[in-house]
């Protein structure tokens, strides 16, 4: 007779802090306007760290919220080719990244519930 495997409540909330210390870097380098960063994190995750430390593009969600007057021309400075006015596309690479791992994720958890 084969055992069930079953996760108690407490290795639950292990994984999910566990995915919430590693994305929010994956979301900060996104919301920083970093796309190709963030792309490149899913392959090698230490990227998202980095990034996420990196001053924030010009045009980007967390400059326009998060950056004084002060800050926002050091990111001026460092993206001269990035026209602050033109919107970026960093919501839309969260949706597309995050909706790709979630739906791994529930790939994986499916074919663990069906045994296959």
């Amino acid at each position: 007779m084969a055992e069930e495997a079953s996760i108690s409540a407490v290795e639950m909330v292990l994984v999910v802090v566990i995915f919430a210390v590693c994305l929010a870097p994956a979301a900060v380098t996104a919301l920083k306007g970093h796309i190709a960063l963030f792309v490149v994190g899913f392959f090698f995750g230490p990227v998202w760290l980095i990034a996420a430390f990196r001053l924030a593009k010009p045009n980007s969600a967390w400059a326009r919220r998060y950056y004084s007057e002060e800050k926002l021309e050091k990111s001026r400075a460092r993206y001269p080719k990035i026209d602050p006015t033109d919107r970026d596309r960093s919501k839309l690479a969260l949706a597309i990244g995050f909706g790709l791992l979630g739906a791994a994720f529930v790939a994986g958890v499916v074919a663990g519930a069906t045994g296959s």
